[in-house]
C-alpha cells in the first residue's frame, strides 16, 4: 500500500522529535491514515473500507479531553473533511483543543457513529491550532458527512428539553428542523451546571458551537442529529433573550403595581391632609367670621350707647362730639361688616368700601331738602385691613366735615371721592364745591380733634397730603403707596 502524504510528514515529525518508542509501537502499521481516509468508502457499498480494523490516524483534537467525559478518555480530532470520536476507558491523556494527536486503535462503530477505540494516544509537539468550524448553514442539508466535525453557526430554540440523562434545546435551522435538530449536554459533561439553558426561551436566536454527533434509537431506527456543546462560550443568545423581556415585562409589571400602590396610598394620605387642611381651614374661616361678626356687633352697640347718649345729652357741643365718635366708629363697623360678607380676612377692595362708607354718611347727614350728590371715580384696589381701617377714618372726616361746612347752608351740591392707581402709587381725592375753607385751614394748622386726626390718619399712611381751597370748593388729595 503506497505511503500518503500525511505519513511521510508524521515520519519527518517522528525523526525530529526523536520518538523512538513511537516508531517501535507501530512498525506493524504500513500507513498512518488522515481522519477521512480512515473513514473512506471506496469500494462504496455502504461501509467504512478499514471498519474493525487497527488503524492509525492523524488530526487535530477540536476539544479538550475529561469535557465530554470526566471519568474516561473521550476527545475528538478531525481534518478538513471528517471526525470522529477517540475513546479509552484505560488511557488517560493530556490533550487540549487544537493539539495535532496520532491515535492507534480499533475503527468501531457505536450507535451507528464511527469511533476509534485508542490502544495508544500521542500528542505531537507542535504548536496547537484549533480546527476550522464547519458553518451550519453548509452542514444542516447533509449532517451525516460532518459527524464528528466541529461546527458553528446560528439557530432558534423551538423547544427545551430536561431528563434524567441529559438537558438540551431543540433548534431548528434555516427555518428547517428535518436534520440538526438538537442541541444535546449530557449529563457526564463536566461543566453540565454551568449551562444556564433556563435563561434561553422558545423563538431567541442563539450562536451556536460544538462538535456534531447522531444518535440512533434501535427500537425504531430514528436517527437525531446534535450539536455537542464544549462550555459555556459555545451557546451565545443573539439580542435580548425572551426571558430577560418576560423578567423586564414582570418588573414592569411589579414596578406598575408598587408605583401604582403609591401613588394609591399618597393620594389617599393627600386627600387625608387636604380634608384635615379643609376642615381646619373651615372652622378658620367660621372662627374669623364669628370674629368679626362680634366685634361688628360690639361696635354697633357701642353706636347704640352713644345714640343714647346723644338723646339725653343737653349741651350741643357734647352732642356734636358725640355724633362725631359715633360716626368713626360706624366706619370701623362697616370694615367688620365687609370682612364678614366677603370672607377675606386681610385684604378689603378699598373702592367698594368708601363707596359703601360715603353713601352711607350721606344718608346719615342729609335731609330731604338737600340734594347733594356723589360723584364717584374709583379705580379697582386692594387693600390690607389695617390701612384700609386708617383709610376710612381719614375719609370719614373730611365727608362729615364737608356735609357740616360745605353745605350746611347749601340745598345742592357735589361730593366727588376719586381713588386712582398708578403704578404703586395710589391717590385719594375728596372735593366738594362749598365755599371753601376759612382762614389758613388750607395749611392744615387747626387744632381742633377734626384737624388733628386728618394729620394722625395722613401720617399713619405715610400719605403726601394737598389741601387746595377756593372760592368754590375745596379739595384734599392725598397719595401713599
Amino acid at each position: 500500500m503506497t505511503v500518503t502524504r500525511s505519513a511521510v510528514i508524521f515520519l519527518v515529525l517522528l525523526f525530529l522529535c526523536n520518538c523512538s518508542l513511537l516508531a517501535q509501537q507501530i512498525d506493524d502499521v504500513q500507513t498512518i491514515y488522515s481522519v477521512s481516509e480512515a473513514l473512506a468508502d471506496r469500494d462504496e457499498d455502504g461501509n467504512i473500507d478499514l471498519l474493525n480494523q487497527t488503524v492509525v490516524i492523524s488530526g487535530r483534537a477540536s476539544v479538550d479531553n475529561l469535557i465530554f467525559n470526566e471519568q474516561r478518555l473521550s476527545v475528538y480530532m478531525q481534518d478538513e473533511s471528517a471526525g470522529i470520536q477517540v475513546f479509552s476507558g484505560t488511557l488517560k491523556a493530556d490533550i487540549s483543543e487544537g493539539d495535532s494527536l496520532v491515535v492507534k486503535g480499533t475503527l468501531e462503530l457505536y450507535y451507528d457513529k464511527p469511533e476509534i477505540v485508542a490502544d495508544t494516544v500521542y500528542v505531537v509537539d507542535a504548536p496547537p491550532r484549533v480546527p476550522t468550524p464547519k458553518t451550519l448553514s453548509r452542514v444542516a442539508p447533509n449532517p451525516e458527512n460532518y459527524l464528528g466535525m466541529l461546527v458553528q453557526g446560528r439557530a432558534v430554540v423551538s423547544q427545551k428539553n430536561a431528563s434524567s440523562g441529559y438537558r438540551g434545546l431543540k433548534i431548528s435551522i434555516n427555518d428547517s428542523t428535518e436534520h440538526i435538530s438538537e442541541v444535546y449536554i449530557s449529563q457526564s459533561h463536566r461543566l453540565k451546571d454551568e449551562f444556564n439553558l433556563e435563561l434561553l426561551s422558545i423563538g431567541d436566536e442563539i450562536e451556536i458551537s460544538g462538535i456534531l454527533g447522531k444518535f440512533v434509537f434501535l427500537t425504531s431506527g430514528t436517527v437525531i442529529y446534535h450539536i455537542m456543546p464544549r462550555t459555556t462560550d459555545d451557546i451565545k443568545a443573539l439580542g435580548f433573550p425572551r426571558k430577560y423581556l418576560s423578567y423586564l415585562g414582570w418588573f414592569g409589571i411589579a414596578s406598575f403595581v408598587l408605583i401604582f400602590g403609591w401613588i394609591f396610598v399618597l393620594r389617599r394620605q393627600v386627600k387625608s391632609k387636604t380634608n384635615e387642611l379643609s376642615v381646619a381651614l373651615e372652622e378658620k374661616e367660621i372662627l374669623m367670621q364669628e370674629i368679626h361678626h362680634r366685634v361688628k356687633n360690639n361696635l354697633a352697640k357701642i353706636v347704640a350707647l352713644l345714640d343714647l347718649q346723644i338723646s339725653v345729652a343737653d349741651h350741643p357741643a357734647v352732642e356734636k362730639s358725640l355724633s362725631n365718635s359715633k360716626s368713626r366708629i360706624n366706619s370701623m363697623t362697616l370694615i367688620h361688616e365687609k370682612l364678614y360678607q366677603t370672607q377675606k380676612y386681610q385684604t378689603v377692595r378699598l373702592d367698594h368700601y368708601l363707596k359703601d362708607l360715603v353713601t352711607t354718611i350721606h344718608q346719615t347727614y342729609t335731609n330731604e331738602k338737600q340734594k347733594v350728590r356723589l360723584d364717584f371715580d374709583l379705580d379697582e384696589v386692594t387693600f390690607s385691613v389695617d390701612k384700609t381701617v386708617v383709610c376710612g377714618l381719614l375719609v370719614n372726616e373730611l365727608v362729615i366735615n364737608a356735609f357740616k361746612y360745605a353745605f350746611a347752608d347749601k340745598d345742592e351740591g357735589v361730593l366727588s371721592i376719586v381713588l386712582k392707581k398708578k403704578g404703586e402709587n395710589i391717590r385719594l381725592s375728596i372735593s366738594d364745591d362749598g365755599p371753601g375753607l376759612p382762614g389758613e385751614f388750607g395749611k392744615i394748622q387747626g387744632e381742633g380733634l377734626g384737624t388733628i386726626l386728618i394729620q394722625n390718619f395722613a401720617e399713619q399712611l405715610d400719605a403726601d397730603m394737598q389741601v387746595h381751597s377756593y372760592e368754590h370748593g375745596t379739595s384734599f388729595s392725598f397719595t401713599f403707596e
